[in-house]
């Protein structure tokens, strides 16, 4: 009896021990939930994730902190550009457990605009800036259709992982970030060759080239402006800590202006959000592709997609024959040559060499009205000149004016040649 006692009892303090140990952890972990949950400037989220501590101080750094202070409207140009996709990669780092200051690379080095143009003879792309060979390696696709570095969540992803492999390599982040500028392969002969008592001093005591430390204090100075904003004289414009898109799947191509018609937003917003995609038709070849559209106009879409019956586009997939040119391509398949120039981001007015087996994008026919060639836009149908047309002939035969006419193409002086495009019956 004494011994079940004995037995009860300590069941009891091993049990009171345990709740003790997971009062304060289950207390601290609803706190940090509640905290993050309760933030309304994202912001606010960023500056509780920041971790690594500043340079010292250096001329470089004075400079680089003098360059953003006294250029504010720059700084808050950046700031506007991050509100599409900083919420999405703070998410990212955070689920990581990455040091928040990660999520401000794009600062350093796309200004955040996946659409930045490096500078000539630079070929990175993308709000994380990689360049063809990179992108490849880290599963990146690069297509006449889409290219992946320039995709938000692919690109993001793409760049974590490797910024947390880099840190696995070289157990430190700031040697993480300085290999992510200038190549882990420079920094690990560097530190092969530095002695274990140098590399103790830290990294600003390595010898690593200086356009890689300068990669580091412009990034950790950026840190600083948002953790230090009122020091600096600017005041972030807030950004809500909310998701800015979402995302929805498409199973068929479909024109990137009835993409924007359908979620009623700008092509320029479509484009910002889904900057990967670089012709007039969004392709899906044998997977589905996943469109970035704002949070609140994603149903939007998805209800008018399905009611649209346009959205279903027969496009079809041309491999170009050894000595074929656009004309003839476009001849054999009932189109146009500036139209299938343009499906194909190919220069207009300029005969362009085609190469033998080259992939061409080729709408379907278009239709032939009272011998009139017309081809669908998403907007209007489209109407090609032909030779003894005039506008009163025109207007007549597709039942409208010659006033219309010209509102439709904004254009109250037309003079026609053949082969010119009008807009008629625009919505």
């Amino acid at each position: 009896m004494i011994l079940k006692r004995k037995i009860k009892f300590s069941r009891i303090v091993i049990s009171f021990f345990w709740i003790c140990l997971l009062i304060p952890f289950n207390t601290s972990a609803s706190q940090f939930l509640q905290s993050k949950n309760t933030q309304t400037n994202l912001w606010d989220r960023v500056r509780s994730g920041l971790t690594l501590a500043a340079p010292p101080d250096s001329k470089e750094r004075r400079i680089i902190q003098a360059s953003y202070a006294k250029n504010l409207q720059m700084f808050n140009r950046i700031v506007s550009n991050s509100e599409r996709y900083l919420f999405h990669i703070v998410e990212e780092v955070e689920r990581r457990g990455m040091p928040m200051e990660i999520a401000l690379i794009p600062v350093v080095e796309s200004s955040y605009n996946p659409l930045v143009k490096a500078a000539p003879g630079n070929p990175s792309t993308g709000l994380w800036q990689f360049v063809p060979r990179t992108g490849k390696h880290l599963g990146l696709s690069q297509t006449i259709w889409y290219d992946d570095r320039r995709d938000v969540i692919a690109s993001t992803e793409a760049a974590l992982n490797y910024l947390q492999y880099l840190y696995d390599r070289f157990d430190s982040w700031e040697l993480a970030i300085a290999s992510y500028n200038i190549g882990e392969g420079v920094v690990g002969k560097i530190l092969a060759k530095t002695p274990a008592k140098d590399k103790a001093k830290g990294f600003y005591q390595l010898n690593l080239p200086i356009e890689a430390k300068q990669y580091v204090y412009k990034l950790l100075v950026v840190k600083d402006i948002i953790a230090n904003s009122k020091k600096y004289g600017i005041k972030l414009r807030p950004v809500p800590n909310r998701p800015y898109f979402d995302t929805v799947k498409i199973h068929k191509p479909i024109e990137v202006p009835v993409v924007a018609r359908l979620a009623n937003i700008s092509e320029i917003e479509f484009t910002k959000l889904n900057p990967a995609y670089n012709g007039f038709v969004v392709k899906v070849f044998d997977e589905p592709r996943t469109l970035l559209l704002p949070k609140d106009n994603s149903k939007t879409f998805l209800r008018n997609l399905q009611i649209y019956q346009n959205a279903k586009v027969p496009w079809q997939l041309y491999h170009v024959k050894k000595g074929e040119n656009i004309q003839m391509i476009a001849s054999r398949h009932g189109t146009t040559a500036h139209l299938l120039r343009t499906m194909n981001n190919l220069l207009d007015n300029r005969e362009i060499a085609l190469v033998n087996d080259q992939v061409l994008l080729v709408p379907p026919p278009i239709k032939q009205s009272n011998t009139s060639v017309v081809y669908k836009k998403a907007s209007a149908d489209v109407y090609i000149v032909k030779k003894g047309d005039t506008l009163y002939h025109i207007a007549k035969r597709h039942g409208t004016t010659i006033d219309q006419i010209k509102q439709w193409n904004n254009n109250s002086n037309i003079s026609l040649s053949i082969g010119q495009e009008l807009l008629l019956a625009k919505n």
